[in-house]
């Protein structure tokens, strides 16, 4: 026989379904909701009696509120002719949250929905989908700040000025905290031209249309002819991406590696530029027009991080070529192979075929050759 605690923690589960048919409007039809319950009373006589008063005492008949208890006449050998439990229901919305324990959820959620229906109708569909409905008592407190904030981007897209600087009366960490659900709610709500698809929500300046303090790419030239032609008073220097598109490059290799170390260890190379320390950022190269009109190299370290770099990588700069991340390299230095982080394989399309078959690899044995151990010498034959 269940239990009336057994009935609570069944409620509990009920609960996020109730929503859902609240949101869409189908609550008359949810209640009452029967809840799945053993009702097969013990066959020792006083057992069964104490559990059937125990139902009882605790039921909505007795105590206003929680669930109804159904009940029907019938004989039985054991007990004769008796009333047995036959259906234990919840009549309302009330009454599950009751039973549930969720009372003050309920409330923060219900004047939660009521701000976002009056406030951001756009953002119904979004809110009755995937139980978003959850995350709304977690921002109960700054709701209004963050629609604020959605109010502006509408009114004023791509604002041109830094996050800090909004003419908001919200708190300046605000933004900061919610970029994501404030991403998702803005790619609703905003026409899809004053978006920058091609950052992601990651980078939530550039894709909105603020500004930020700009990432440096850290930049050497490996030859000094180079270095005059490009009017640059250092071998080695850090620009952002914006000046480094500036840049007269011509009739020059540029080789990306993954680790400042391997940069700063690269000896001169005539006509070459080296560029690292980037990890993903890479993307953000995508903009620098002579990285597109002369050759081009990445080298990254062999493990699945590395291959998942040069797949971002090609996707903004197709032309790409990659160094020492094939089989062969793989094989041959197999003794400095450290374990990886256990990355599962990812379906990668911008790799190729032996790129692809090199990241199998290194998923596979969960390895990583670290590309600060692998011989510059190596790297400057191939590149000769």
């Amino acid at each position: 026989m269940i239990t009336p605690e057994a009935i609570a923690e069944k409620a509990k589960r009920i609960y996020p379904k109730a929503v859902g048919a609240w949101l869409s409007e189908e609550i008359d039809t949810f209640f009452p909701h029967r809840v799945p319950a053993n009702l097969s009373l013990s066959k020792d006589h006083a057992a069964a009696i104490e559990q059937v008063d125990q139902l009882r005492k605790a039921s909505k008949d007795v105590t206003g509120r929680g669930y109804t208890v159904c009940y029907e006449s019938r004989r039985s050998r054991t007990y004769g002719l008796n009333q047995f439990p036959s259906a234990i229901l919840i009549d309302s919305m009330d009454d599950l949250v009751h039973l549930a324990g969720c009372q003050s959820q309920w409330d923060t959620l219900q004047e939660s929905v009521a701000t976002l229906r009056r406030r951001k109708p756009e953002l119904w569909p979004w809110l009755v989908q995937r139980n978003h409905w959850k995350t709304l008592p977690e921002i109960a407190a700054v709701l209004d700040g963050l629609l604020d904030i959605v109010d502006y981007f509408q009114t004023h897209p791509r604002p041109d000025c830094f996050a800090r600087e909004l003419p908001l009366a919200v708190s300046t960490k605000l933004l900061e905290t919610h970029r994501r659900r404030l991403a998702t709610w803005l790619d609703i709500v905003l026409p899809p031209h004053t978006i920058d698809h091609r950052y992601g929500y990651d980078a939530f300046e550039p894709r909105y249309g603020l500004r930020y303090a700009r990432p440096h790419f850290l930049i050497r030239t490996l030859d000094d002819q180079l270095q005059s032609e490009l009017g640059l008073a250092f071998d080695e220097l850090s620009l952002p991406a914006e000046s480094l598109a500036s840049l007269p490059v011509a009739d020059a290799r540029t080789l990306i590696v993954e680790n400042k170390i391997n940069l700063l260890s690269l000896p001169n190379m005539d006509r070459s530029i080296a560029l690292g320390g980037l990890g993903a950022g890479v993307t953000q190269l995508a903009d620098v027009e002579w990285l597109h009109n002369n050759p081009l190299y990445y080298w990254g370290d062999l493990d699945a991080e590395g291959f998942v770099i040069l797949d971002r990588l090609r996707q903004s700069l197709p032309r790409v070529t990659s160094v020492l991340m094939d089989r062969s390299i793989l094989e041959r230095f197999q003794d400095l192979a450290t374990v990886g982080n256990g990355a599962q394989p990812k379906e990668l399309t911008h790799l190729n075929a032996e790129e692809k078959a090199c990241y199998a690899a290194v998923c596979k044995g969960n390895l990583r050759i670290e590309q600060e151990h692998l011989p510059i010498d190596l790297l400057v034959s191939i590149l000769a």
